[in-house]
């Protein structure tokens, strides 16, 4: 169970408000949220960390503990650092007496708050799909998918198209959990965080991932 609620997105057990809600409400909402958060202009740039800490205190009411959290917000640290990374190669580093001054240039709040603030709209975002995945189970989302489809669709109960969404919609918490695995594999052979690792387990991971998208299909498709 610590090594399931450790990757990505995954479901977590409770009664809160957010887990008796419906399925299809949140796969209605929670878009329009992410959407609307995108265009929320500079000007506002209060609103966006003040929703962070809304969602952060909506997330403990539903049991969704700290840590869990910061699991599912981690992928926008990774991106932050490339940003980080790609700004200091645009520092010119051939004029040796002016590289502090490019450095606190480039690094400038006037500079990066542009940045700043749209990573903050990902945390955001990041959080509301949080929400989403850990309070709902993988059959209450394709159930709920398949209800949008079947009401737009005109009752027709051919639902071809919730079969690709919800495999979507499951494909990254399924990764993360197969590389959770694979790297607790890793550990008890005595093999050591670094670059090894991943070059040894994402071929490792990508075979294995592929192979239970496709049982998930072959699952699904048999069902119906």
């Amino acid at each position: 169970m610590a090594e399931h609620k450790s990757s990505l997105f995954a479901y977590n057990f409770g009664n809160s408000f957010l887990h008796r809600c419906p399925a299809w409400v949140k796969l209605i909402f929670i878009p329009v949220i992410n959407i609307a958060l995108l265009f929320i202009p500079e000007f506002y740039f209060v609103i966006v960390p003040f929703f962070i800490v809304v969602l952060f205190c909506i997330e403990l009411s539903a049991k969704i503990k700290l840590n869990e959290q910061l699991i599912d917000i981690k992928p926008i640290l990774y991106y932050a650092i490339l940003l980080f990374l790609f700004d200091l190669l645009t520092v010119n580093y051939f004029e040796l007496e002016n590289i502090k001054s490019e450095l606190l240039k480039t690094f400038s709040w006037e500079n990066q708050k542009e940045t700043v603030f749209f990573l903050l709209k990902l945390i955001a975002i990041m959080q509301t799909s949080s929400l989403f995945f850990r309070t709902s189970t993988s059959l209450e989302i394709r159930n709920a998918i398949s209800k949008i489809e079947t009401k737009l669709r005109r009752n027709d109960k051919k639902n071809s198209f919730t079969q690709i969404i919800f495999l979507f919609l499951n494909f990254i918490p399924m990764v993360s959990k197969t590389f959770n695995q694979l790297k607790l594999s890793w550990k008890a052979r005595s093999g050591k965080p670094g670059i090894k690792m991943y070059v040894t387990l994402l071929p490792v991971l990508f075979s294995v991932s592929i192979k239970k998208a496709w049982n998930m299909s072959r699952a699904l498709s048999i069902r119906n």
